[in-house]
C-alpha cells in the first residue's frame, strides 16, 4: 500500500509522496494493489516500466537514485565510445579518407508528449532518421523533450533554434499558442507516430532538396500516364493552382517526398505546344532526364522574376 508521506524510488528518480490522485482526479490518502494513481513528489521523470519501490530512509533512496543515474550515464558514455570506435575502424578500412565536401544539415525539433514512454519512442525514432544524397546528409536533432502540454517556455526555446514543436497526444496552452503566432513557430499536433514520421520525412527532404529557384507559380496533379513511342512517357495532368510555365523550374512530390527536381521538356494542350497552362486546364508534360512519374504525383512550378 502506498501512502502520503512514503519515501520512494522509481528508476533514477526519488522523493516523498506529497499527493495521490486517482483516475477521476480525486485525492487519496493511500492506494492499494492494482489501483492506478498519479504520484506527486518525484524529483524527476522515471522511464516507462520502472518499478516504484517504497523505503524507510529517504536519504538512502536518494543515494540509490543518484547511483542509478551515474550508471546510466556511464552506459551511455560507453555506447558512444563503442560507436566512435566503429566509425574510426570503418574510416581506417576505407583508407582513412574523409569526404569534407559532404555537408551535414539538421532539422531541430522539440518534443512534448503525454507519457515518458511516448517521449522516448518518438526521440529514438526521430534520431534514427537520415536523408542523404551525394552531397548532403540531413539528421534530426532533438533539442528538448518532456511530458505535458506545450508551454510558452517551450516555444521560446524552439524560436531560438528555429525548431519544429511536436505535440503528441497533448495540447498547447493559450500563452504558448500566442507566442507561437508571434514568433512564427509551428506546432504539430499528432496522435499517430506514423503520421509524425511521415511529416518529418517530408521536412527532411525539403532541407535536403530546398525549394527550386524562383517564385511559386502553380501546381498540377498527375492524373494519367501515357507511353508515346519516341517521345517517351508523358504525364497527363490537371493544373489545380496558378500557372504551369514551361520555362520554369519544377519539382515533383510524391506525398511528402520530393522525387524529382528539374525542367519541363514538353508542355502540350490539346496536342499543341504551349508555354503556359492556367488553373483548371489539362495538359501533357514530360521532363528532361526523368520518366518515373506516377499517378497522384504533384508538380510544383517556380518561375524567376524578370
Amino acid at each position: 500500500t502506498l501512502r502520503i508521506g512514503d519515501p520512494f524510488i522509481a528508476g533514477g528518480s526519488s522523493g516523498k509522496v506529497r499527493m495521490l490522485m486517482n483516475d477521476k482526479g480525486q485525492r487519496l490518502e493511500e492506494a492499494g494493489p492494482s489501483v492506478p494513481v498519479q504520484v506527486i513528489g518525484m524529483d524527476g521523470v522515471p522511464a516507462a516500466g520502472d518499478m516504484l519501490l517504497v523505503g524507510d530512509d529517504e536519504t538512502v533512496l536518494r543515494s540509490l537514485a543518484d547511483a542509478r543515474n551515474k550508471i546510466s550515464m556511464e552506459k551511455k558514455s560507453a555506447a558512444f565510445d563503442t560507436d566512435l570506435r566503429k566509425q574510426m575502424a570503418a574510416l581506417i578500412e576505407s583508407g582513412g579518407t574523409i569526404d569534407m565536401s559532404r555537408e551535414t544539415r539538421e532539422v531541430n525539433v522539440l518534443i512534448k508528449a503525454d507519457v515518458q514512454g511516448s517521449v522516448e519512442a518518438l526521440k529514438n525514432s526521430l534520431e534514427a532518421m537520415i536523408s542523404e544524397d551525394e552531397i548532403c546528409q540531413v539528421k534530426v536533432k532533438v533539442l528538448q523533450s518532456g511530458i505535458g502540454d506545450v508551454t510558452k517556455s517551450d516555444v521560446s526555446i524552439a524560436a531560438v533554434s528555429n525548431a519544429w514543436v511536436i505535440a503528441f497526444n497533448v495540447a498547447a496552452n493559450m500563452q504558448a499558442m500566442d507566442e507561437a503566432r508571434t514568433r512564427d513557430i509551428e506546432i504539430g499536433y499528432y496522435s499517430v507516430v506514423y503520421d509524425m514520421l511521415e511529416e518529418m520525412e517530408g521536412r527532411m527532404q525539403e532541407v535536403l532538396s530546398p525549394t527550386p529557384d524562383g517564385e511559386y507559380s502553380g501546381k498540377a496533379e498527375v492524373k494519367m500516364l501515357f507511353d508515346i513511342g519516341k517521345v517517351g512517357k508523358v504525364a497527363g495532368c490537371a493544373c489545380v493552382d496558378g500557372d504551369i510555365v514551361k520555362a520554369g523550374n519544377v519539382r515533383v512530390l510524391r506525398g511528402a517526398k520530393i522525387v524529382f527536381e528539374g525542367r519541363i521538356k514538353t508542355l502540350k494542350h490539346l496536342k499543341e505546344d504551349v508555354q503556359t497552362i492556367n488553373s483548371g486546364m489539362e495538359c501533357g508534360m514530360n521532363f528532361f532526364d526523368w520518366e518515373e512519374m506516377e499517378e497522384g504525383d504533384v508538380v510544383e512550378c517556380y518561375t524567376m522574376s524578370k
